[in-house]
């Protein structure tokens, strides 16, 4: 529609270097790395079953979402329009819905659903980072108007559905892995047979973790189970997710050096299979055995 392509007219109307930055950095906010970040506390430092949840409704949400683009092939503002600049690295992906969008939107829900009534910074801090990143998609070119709106609006509902979903396995929720095993091999078994693997790199990479880490939470929760409250000490937290966070990092560039990008199933899935498994799986069997 023509107003949505005014409306990023508008905010890039008096773009600058500074204005770009900060947009950036908002737009930061809907990537995976803040789902990382948060997902890999929950789990090693505050609740291990509640981030169980918060994966997988997040991971779902998420290919569900990068399906929608599939489907729609939409075109990005900057490809569409000549007057439409992209202020920002140039996304290689769809348009339609923005999955900037939908990624915060899910960590949003899910927080406030589980923490808002207790902390009520929380959904006021996270309703804010979400119209900021909706707000930064468009001014940095990414996006229109209906693609942000809709990643808002798949965040809040998938990640609602999802949340009901997991909540039908009750204190069972490792059994989620029998129709998530599913699941995966349905939509991997799709785009292969529809030759489209080469083009759902962030599909795969999303299978990738969700299968590692719901099989590394099912082994962790029957023979390891690490008390993540049982050595308290907020050195400790830090200590977890520092050395964490380090080998998990350690892990998705090393493992670029070495896997073909041409190869999806390998350079996509398999690198964050590793990933979601040590994350889920091995991590806490080294916490346990060092008593951090």
């Amino acid at each position: 529609m023509q107003f949505e392509v005014d409306l990023i007219r508008a905010l890039q109307a008096h773009a600058n270097t500074a204005l770009t930055v900060i947009n950036e950095v908002f737009s930061f906010f809907g990537t995976e790395t803040l789902f990382l970040l948060i997902a890999v506390v929950l789990y090693w430092c505050v609740d291990k079953k509640y981030a169980f949840r918060f994966f997988n409704v997040y991971i779902l949400g998420v290919a569900v979402t990068n399906v929608m683009k599939q489907s729609f092939k939409r075109a990005r503002p900057f490809n569409a329009y000549d007057d439409v600049r992209s202020l920002s690295k140039k996304e290689t992906t769809y348009s339609f819905p923005s999955g900037h969008t939908e990624s915060i939107a899910s960590i949003s829900t899910m927080l406030t659903v589980k923490y808002g009534k207790k902390h009520k910074a929380v959904p006021i801090i996270f309703t804010m980072l979400t119209l900021l990143v909706m707000v930064s998609r468009m001014y940095l070119g990414q996006h229109y108007l209906s693609d942000v709106f809709c990643g808002l609006t798949a965040g809040i509902f998938l990640s609602i559905a999802f949340n009901a979903l997991l909540s039908l396995f009750k204190d069972k929720e490792e059994w989620f892995i029998v129709p998530g095993l599913v699941i995966a091999a349905v939509i991997i078994g799709t785009l292969a047979g529809l030759g489209k693997l080469d083009e759902s790199a962030d599909i795969l990479k999303g299978l990738g973790a969700f299968v590692a880490f719901d099989i590394g939470y099912f082994i962790e929760k029957r023979f390891v189970k690490y008390d993540v409250r049982e050595n308290g000490k907020k050195s400790r937290y830090v200590l977890r997710v520092l050395f964490g966070g380090i080998v998990t990092i350690g892990i998705q560039y090393t493992f670029k050096l070495f896997l073909p990008q041409s190869i999806p199933m390998l350079y996509c899935f398999l690198r964050y299979f590793v990933m979601a498994i040590w994350a889920a799986l091995f991590a806490p069997m080294i916490f346990k055995a060092a008593k951090i």
